[in-house]
């Protein structure tokens, strides 16, 4: 299991917004949360299907790229990351 706590800015749905994500990454499946406040987060999960290839494999720059995709793709939220990776 490994564990991501990252700085963020929200970019869409109003002005630019720091947030956290916190992720949990495990070998099949990941659960991540996006916190700006008690009143606005999203939480959101991706399985390991066959369609999708799994996330095992990747390196942390390509498996948070596959976050971001799953953030927008699923809950129409865009973000940059808050500092360099």
């Amino acid at each position: 299991m490994q564990e991501y706590e990252l700085p963020i800015v929200v970019t869409n749905q109003g002005p630019a917004a720091p947030a956290l994500l916190k992720i949990i990454r495990l070998p099949t499946s990941w659960y991540a949360a996006i916190w700006e406040s008690a009143e606005r987060y999203a939480s959101f999960s991706q399985e390991k299907t066959e369609l999708n290839g799994g996330f095992a494999h990747m390196n942390a720059r390509e498996f948070l790229d596959r976050v971001q995709l799953v953030a927008a793709f699923t809950h129409g939220i865009s973000f940059e990351w808050g500092e360099d990776l």
